[in-house]
């Protein structure tokens, strides 16, 4: 008893004050050591949270400066798509848009859509199947029509009456070098080369040259992703070799002013290494990170300007004035084409628009910015508190610490704010304010311990009549299924229908309706039995994901055989819809797992159940490739890992656009207890061929495709590795190859 009642009366008050320093310790050195590289922790996590909620909370029209320039977005949209065709459009449609820009007095035009291939000359293509067939004289009949089919030369051509800027891709490989770079806006002196702390590039993917030198210039388009999948910042300048390129938007700001380069100022950035601060930018100071990079100040949500759709500017049906003196860029908001972002006022921002706001900030000459000492600003303020808790919060009765606790919170909410509205500099706060709550409800449970461990006397008392693990589960049941945000493994699955654009251009609102709806609701439904939870309807798309909200371990098994019951729904569906006159549906699925961030997303005005991440992008890309390699269902790596009962065959290693590392792709073939002898037989070749592939064995690759071409039941995918056999065998590869196909196209 004389224990315990020792521990009562000081260990309790020894062990906060031991906790309160280490935990406030912790903290303040996170913040000096930690927290300047930290991407993805807890701590970081909850500071992109605080940012998004600050931005939202102070967002108003006048929050950011409008720039003077008309800066005007022509969007290649789901309209024009369906007016003017699938992307991606010939060259001479992009030379007619140019042209009509031109004609209605755009100054500066600037592409957020890669031209990184040459498109074929239809004539030339002629030509060269009538000297096969032995008609030269057709070949040569058709010279005087080369020249009105060059859609290259024609597009170059309308560069001539207007300033026209270019996008380029960069890489973390020296292995990708595609295109043509523009010229660069900076140059690093040699002996300066190690030292600089920059965004470092070593491979792209630019435009071809005949546009790039026709062109006034380019810039990059890859934004920077922040770790929970948010864009919130982007890079201005980028380094390659010792010279320094410009983003798209910036290469458009130094195109409206007719400049060529920026000039860049440096700073010491401890020991030997120099820091980016800014650089000049007309006669304007452009403030920076150490890198290079800004914050992205959105206007507000999207459509903040005037978006013009393609097939308008094409068809002269623009409003006059629209484009005089204009900025434009181009680019799209179609959810198909896959250049949607997450950002901090929206989920599905366009891409193009993130351009437009660093443009128009770039022209006002102001960007709001992480201040370079806020770390250590910050860690003081974490030391100074964890002091005055640990020393003076035993002096306080429980209503008077949690008084002092709000205020606290209160006033370190209202300095934030402070600095991010008057000073449009971005402060830390999670620390601040993890510390004021743990620290406030460490000393709070201090001063109401006594209560506690007579309530867990009566506790222990009356356990045994009362199932405590019982009343714990039913207390814990709606934080577990709840629809905060959080990190878990999953698959996704996306689905969408081919020719559906061909298909509703034949039926009338009615028919479409109903044939959707007669589609949507067995798929549906396969997805349900399989413990699926539908994401969203977007047009013909549907979007599952399995592994959330309820917990699933074999979230890839039971999203495969989704898929495959999908399939097979549409072998009964199909002749019900012949019957009524509707036309065939096919579908091609993507599915893929990894780690996802899932919960209730949206604004404050709409909110959605849904999943974001680089592992549902992947899922995406793998839908629209599925037309690609004539597949039914292609899954990532970590599918396949986790589909144990299915055998797959690997399709491909590919890289798709806006991401820098390759990943295999498989496609299904059929259980493994169902695996036939032929099956086996196929797939047992196919690892052959694909490893006389990757060993650059052309002629081995060659003949063992062309025979799985012959007897496969799925023979189309092996024609389309016959055909890039042929490109690759009269090119000089790397020796670092890998076997790796680029997909450009989203």
């Amino acid at each position: 008893m004389p224990l315990i009642q020792l521990i009562k009366e000081n260990g309790i008050r020894w062990g906060v004050v031991c906790l309160s320093l280490v935990f406030t310790l912790s903290l303040t050195l996170y913040q000096i050591v930690s927290a300047p590289y930290d991407t993805s922790s807890f701590i970081k996590r909850l500071d992109y949270l605080f940012y998004d909620w600050r931005y939202n909370l102070l967002l108003d029209e006048n929050r950011f400066e409008r720039a003077e320039a008309n800066i005007v977005i022509v969007d290649i949209d789901e309209e024009s798509l369906k007016v003017e065709g699938r992307w991606p459009w010939s060259r001479e449609k992009l030379a007619t848009m140019v042209d009509r820009l031109a004609e209605a007095g755009a100054v500066v035009i600037g592409f957020d859509v890669l031209m990184a291939e040459p498109q074929i000359n239809p004539t030339e293509e002629l030509q060269r199947k009538a000297r096969a067939i032995g008609r030269p004289d057709v070949a040569e009949a058709l010279n005087t029509f080369k020249d009105e089919t060059a859609y290259d030369e024609i597009l170059a051509r309308s560069f001539e009456n207007v300033d026209v800027l270019l996008p380029f891709l960069f890489h973390d490989t020296d292995t990708i070098a595609v295109g043509q770079l523009p010229n660069p806006v900076a140059s690093i002196d040699p002996s300066d080369a190690q030292n600089i702390l920059t965004v470092d590039a070593y491979g792209y993917t630019a435009s071809v040259p005949l546009l790039q030198e026709a062109s006034v210039g380019g810039g990059f388009i890859v934004p920077t992703i922040d770790g929970d999948g948010v864009l919130r910042r982007a890079p201005l300048v980028q380094r390659y070799g010792n010279d320094l390129y410009p983003a798209l938007s910036l290469a458009m700001g130094l195109s409206y002013y007719l400049l060529d380069s920026i000039e860049l100022e440096l700073e010491v950035f401890r020991k030997n290494l120099l820091a980016v601060k800014g650089f000049q930018f007309a006669d304007k100071n452009i403030i920076t990170d150490f890198r290079g990079g800004v914050l992205v100040p959105y206007l507000g949500g999207e459509r903040q300007y005037p978006y013009i759709p393609a097939t308008d500017v094409l068809n002269n049906n623009v409003e006059p004035g629209t484009f005089k003196n204009a900025l434009v860029l181009v680019g799209t908001s179609s959810v198909g084409l896959a250049d949607l972002r997450s950002t901090p006022v929206g989920t599905q921002y366009p891409g193009v628009e993130v351009h437009a706001n660093l443009l128009n900030s770039l022209l006002v000459g102001e960007f709001p910015y992480d201040w370079e000492y806020a770390n250590e600003f910050t860690a003081l303020v974490l030391f100074i508190l964890g002091l005055l808790f640990t020393l003076f919060s035993n002096r306080f009765g429980p209503f008077a610490l949690l008084l002092a606790t709000l205020t606290l919170l209160a006033s370190l909410l209202t300095f934030n704010l402070y600095f991010w509205l008057e000073q449009n500099a971005s402060l830390p706060l999670a620390s601040s304010i993890l510390l004021t709550l743990g620290l406030g409800a460490i000393h709070l449970l201090e001063g109401f311990l006594s209560e506690r461990m007579a309530k867990q006397h009566v506790t222990s008392v009356f356990g045994q009549y009362v199932p405590s693990e019982h009343i714990s589960h039913m207390l814990e049941a709606p934080d577990k299924y709840g629809f905060e945000g959080e990190t878990r493994d999953m698959t996704v699955l996306f689905s969408d229908i081919r020719s559906f654009t061909t298909i509703s251009e034949n039926l009338s609102a009615t028919e479409l309706k109903d044939l959707l709806n007669r589609y949507f609701t067995p798929i549906t439904e396969s997805i349900f039995n399989h413990q699926g939870t539908i994401d969203k309807y977007v047009g013909d798309m549907v979007m599952a994901f399995w592994g959330a909200p309820l917990d699933d371990e074999d979230h890839a098994e039971h999203a495969l055989a989704a898929a495959v019951d999908m399939l097979e729904v549409l072998k009964k569906l199909n002749p019900e819809l012949a019957a009524l006159g509707y036309p065939e549906i096919k579908v091609g699925i993507g599915l893929n797992s990894g780690q996802m961030n899932v919960g209730d997303m949206g604004s404050n005005f709409r909110k959605a159940y849904t999943v974001l991440g680089d592992a549902v992008n992947l899922g995406s890309r793998l839908e629209s490739l599925t037309k690609y390699y004539f597949a039914d269902i292609l899954v990532g790596p970590e599918t396949k890992a986790q589909c144990h009962s299915w055998a797959f065959r690997l399709v491909d290693k590919i890289q798709v656009k806006g991401k820098l590392n390759a990943v295999d792709v498989y496609e299904p073939i059929v259980p493994i207890d169902q695996l036939t002898e032929s099956w086996t037989s196929e797939l047992q070749k196919h690892d052959h061929a694909w490893q006389a592939y990757l060993a650059k064995d052309w002629h081995k690759a060659n003949t063992l495709f062309s025979e799985l071409a012959q007897s496969s039941q799925r023979p189309h995918l092996y024609k389309v590795l016959l055909e890039r056999i042929t490109g690759l065998a009269s090119q000089t590869l790397p020796d670092n190859w890998e076997g790796t196909f680029i997909h450009e196209n989203k």
